[in-house]
């Protein structure tokens, strides 16, 4: 099992992506804990993974951030590894149409949440010289087209934040701490799938597919990665 023993936070783990992660992780020997929201999203998840520590929090105010990673230390003395879920996009508009709530929402969801909770695993893993940090980026950050222009954006600065904190991370001394990410086309969940025919949907990312690279990233055998985007873009 090639996540034998390790504490690993995973932020949105109540979501379809997070749950598929939080499985793999299991099935390869983790301890997990995930972050949540959604007192129900929270219900239905224990239902499934009663095993699994939830933590409560909004992961774009600094301070609830802090009480997360508190929280997760007491309980499990550590953290080795921090998968940044948590994230969203929002429907095709024009720059000249968008408001500044929307640009706002998308920048604090999809990159603020990031920042803020790898800044506080980074300080953890550097005293502990070991730490996995994976991202999610998009295809829509990596090919940018119109009509994508605060989501693209937003997760186009996730992939130069994983460079730059992986470039930071591997001047740590003696450490072995790793920043990745993937950026996915179009993940093969239950909404997307909704919103498409089968024919359409034949190319998309499944979520196990998504999950295997995560652990991947997360695990010792990707040691040699760092600061790198994974582009997993299936038949699209």
């Amino acid at each position: 099992m090639k996540l034998k023993s390790r504490i690993a936070l995973i932020t949105g783990g109540t979501g379809e992506l997070g749950k598929s992660v939080a499985k793999h992780f299991q099935n390869e020997g983790a301890y997990v804990a995930v972050t949540y929201r959604s007192d129900v999203e929270a219900a239905e998840f224990s239902k499934l993974f009663p095993d699994i520590l939830t933590l409560r929090g909004d992961l774009s105010n600094e301070g609830e951030v802090h009480q997360i990673f508190a929280a997760l230390l007491e309980q499990k003395g550590r953290i080795d590894i921090l998968c940044n879920l948590v994230g969203g996009y929002m429907p095709k508009k024009n720059i000249a149409d968008l408001t500044e709530k929307e640009w706002d929402f998308m920048f604090a969801l999809n990159l603020k949440t990031c920042f803020l909770c790898s800044q506080s695993a980074l300080r953890i893993m550097q005293k502990k010289k070991y730490g996995r940090i994976v991202n999610v980026s998009a295809m829509a950050g990596l090919a940018p087209s119109a009509g994508r222009g605060a989501y693209g954006i937003s997760k186009a600065a996730i992939a130069t934040f994983t460079r730059i904190a992986g470039d930071e991370a591997k001047n740590f001394p003696d450490s072995s701490i790793t920043v990745n990410a993937i950026a996915p086309s179009i993940l093969l969940t239950e909404p997307n799938k909704r919103s498409a025919s089968k024919e359409e949907t034949s190319g998309w990312v499944t979520l196990d597919q998504a999950a295997d690279l995560i652990a991947f990233l997360a695990s010792d055998e990707a040691s040699a990665i760092n600061g790198e985007t994974i582009k997993i873009y299936g038949g699209i």
